[in-house]
């Protein structure tokens, strides 16, 4: 567990008893137990969705793409781009 030997795990469980004392360590070591199944639940759903969304998003490459309806201000917007990626050309070829 851990990687911890059972001489650290005693070492350990003897440090909380004296940190935490011996009244409140069984209500911290629920509270912990509690965190850590519901930390295992949630990991264990998020892996199971996207184990779902891996098998219903599967995309055939050879088919092309929907398409889209374009909004009017697309295609004002693309030849400014345009425009300014050819100014950027001009300025770095060599003379």
């Amino acid at each position: 567990m851990f990687g911890l030997g059972m001489s650290e795990i005693i070492f350990l469980a003897i440090l909380a008893l004296i940190v935490i004392g011996p009244k409140e360590l069984p209500e911290v070591a629920r509270t912990v137990g509690r965190f850590l199944n519901e930390l295992k639940r949630s990991t264990n759903v998020l892996g199971e969705e996207l184990k779902q969304q891996a098998r219903v998003d599967r995309v055939d490459f050879n088919e092309p793409p929907p398409r889209t309806p374009q909004s009017s201000s697309t295609p004002q917007e693309a030849p400014a781009e345009q425009a300014g990626s050819d100014e950027k050309k001009e300025e770095h070829k060599p003379s």
